[in-house]
Parts: C-alpha cells; sequence; structure tokens
C-alpha cells in the first residue's frame, strides 16, 4: 500500500446511512436493462398519489427528500443553486430480465447527512411505487426487509415486513468508512458501471478523459457535503482541477452508448452515456484519490442521485 495524505478533518464531521431494501415482487415482471435507472419517474408518480390522498406531513418530507429546498445560506447556494437529493441509488447494472412472483431483487441506497432523517418518508415512498409498479406501471412488489451496511461491510437486519414501518437506522462516519476502503497504489482503474452522461455547455461529451472528469466529481461531491452535511470540503477546489490534468491516462477505453430512447409528440430521441474504464498512474493521484473515492458512493453526471454515473475503483491493476 502506497502513502496517502489524511483525509480532510471535515469529513469527520459527516454522517451517512447505506441501507438494502429488498422488494419482493407479486407478478412476474421483466426488468429491462437500466430499468432502474428511471425510478425518478415512478418515485414522482407515487408522491402524486400520496398527495392526492391528502397525507400531508408524509408528502412534505418526501417533498424535501426528493426535492430539496434551496439554502438561504450563501457559502451553500455557491457550491449548489439547485440541490441534489440526499439520497444516491446504487442498483446493481447486472438487475435486468424475468421476475417471478416472490422473487426479491436488492436496491442498495446511500444516504447523507439530513438526507438520514428522511429514511422514513423514503420507505413510505418505496411501498408506494410497489402499489403502482417498478417499471411503467409494472412489476408490484412489497417492501420485504431491510439491511444496514456499517463502513467495514458488515450487513446487519434491520426491518422486516412484519414489523412496523419506522426504524432509526445505524449512523455511520463518511471518513471512516473512506479508511476502511484505502487501498491506494500507484495504478488505478475507474470502471464506469453505469451510463454517464456529462454535459458541457448544455451539450453532452461523447469522449473525456480523467481531466474532463474530474471537475464533475468536485463539483458533486462539493455541492452534497454543503447542502446536506454543512460541509465545505475544499476552500481551493481549483488546485486539484489542476492537479487532475497532470494525471497520466495510461489507457483511456470509455466509449458512448445509447441506452434508452425518449419520446414525445414530434420525435424520438436517443440517450445515452460513457462506459467503459481509464487506467490512471501519476505522482498527483494519491492526492485526488479521496476525490475519486467519495465519487464512487455518490455517482457523477445527469441522473446520479438515480443510478447513472455509477464507477468503481480498483487498485490491483
Amino acid at each position: 500500500m502506497n502513502y496517502l495524505p489524511p483525509l480532510p478533518e471535515q469529513l469527520q464531521q459527516v454522517e451517512y446511512s447505506k441501507l438494502y431494501f429488498y422488494l419482493q415482487f407479486q407478478e412476474y415482471f421483466d426488468l429491462p436493462q437500466w430499468g432502474l435507472l428511471q425510478l425518478r419517474r415512478e418515485f414522482q408518480q407515487a408522491l402524486k398519489a400520496l398527495e392526492s390522498w391528502g397525507r400531508c406531513s408524509e408528502t412534505d418530507q418526501i417533498k424535501n427528500l426528493l426535492q430539496p429546498q434551496i439554502s438561504n445560506d450563501p457559502l451553500i447556494r455557491r457550491q449548489a443553486q439547485k440541490p441534489s437529493p440526499a439520497f444516491v441509488l446504487l442498483p446493481d447494472p447486472q438487475s435486468k430480465g424475468l421476475f417471478q412472483p416472490q422473487q426479491s431483487l436488492k436496491l442498495p441506497v446511500f444516504f447523507l447527512g439530513q438526507g438520514i432523517q428522511g429514511i422514513n418518508a423514503f420507505i413510505i415512498l418505496l411501498q408506494q411505487v410497489g402499489q403502482q409498479g417498478l417499471h411503467n406501471g409494472n412489476g408490484r412488489f412489497v417492501l420485504d426487509a431491510v439491511e444496514s451496511e456499517d463502513g467495514s461491510g458488515v450487513r446487519s437486519m434491520e426491518w422486516s415486513g412484519g414489523q412496523s414501518e419506522f426504524f432509526s437506522a445505524p449512523v455511520n462516519n463518511l471518513s471512516w468508512l473512506l479508511e476502511q476502503q484505502t487501498n491506494f497504489a500507484e495504478t488505478v482503474s475507474l470502471e464506469v458501471i453505469s451510463p454517464l452522461r456529462l454535459l458541457k455547455q448544455k451539450k453532452p461529451l461523447f469522449k473525456a478523459s480523467i481531466g474532463e472528469l474530474f471537475p464533475f466529481i468536485v463539483r458533486r461531491v462539493s455541492s452534497l457535503l454543503a447542502c446536506h452535511a454543512g460541509v465545505e470540503i475544499c476552500d481551493d477546489p481549483k488546485r486539484y482541477i489542476q492537479l487532475a490534468q497532470q494525471i497520466e491516462e495510461i489507457e483511456n477505453a470509455l466509449q458512448w452508448r445509447d441506452w434508452r430512447r425518449l419520446k414525445n409528440d414530434h420525435q424520438a430521441q436517443d440517450v445515452g452515456g460513457l462506459m467503459g474504464s481509464l487506467l490512471l498512474s501519476g505522482e498527483h493521484l494519491s492526492e485526488l484519490f479521496w476525490y475519486l473515492q467519495m465519487g464512487s458512493l455518490f455517482n457523477v453526471g445527469k441522473g446520479a442521485a438515480y443510478g447513472a454515473g455509477q464507477f468503481t475503483l480498483k487498485t490491483n491493476c
């Protein structure tokens, strides 16, 4: 293991909870590839249904979770003018195909900072999605169980369908998690496992180097921590962005792939993202590694909160 600079002290203030929701299907359901990346639509439909039933206190909590309010704090507003949700869906990219009744699907979700307070609201939302269907009205399910995972990867059962729907999720320290995950080497493989859509001047990047990708990681990490943990992680992000320009790309195997088609009254449009890997090296890589670690927890790019732009880091290359 090579030397890594200490993590920023501010990360010791940041809490998170990682949960696994087990969805037990009540009917035959053919889940299309990347179908789980489209849950934003199902969540919004579920919220409207709950609103129509007059469940005001619950819908207010869900709204705050899905559509966080803009902060009055000028420092936070500088980091994020349109806050992203305080949760990150981390679905398995291999989750697709035919599910039978009573078969379960596992949905990992990372809750950050203030998002931990919205976990029970998220459960109510997920149960409503189960009544209407996971994808385009198909795939009705019940929430069968919830597991938690601590910083060392140990999981514990926290909730099952026979219990009250409310529970107190275990809270973990983000700094400790990053320290447990650290296994740095001089060469790092960054593998994008769900479509990564980066927009520059409102146009998608069909190719990207680590120098082009890294500013998106910095903005994603900085805005989430500022909005939902009250932490300004770095007072000089430009320095890190400049260091990223000096990282050596041994190999760039990122390729654009279309993954779904949007249809409207006038035309159909393909929507895609980058997939593949970057093999990285260089003397400054160790200084940037904690940013890459957090990016792998938070996802990056359009739709990051809902599972797009997932990437993993491998150091035994």
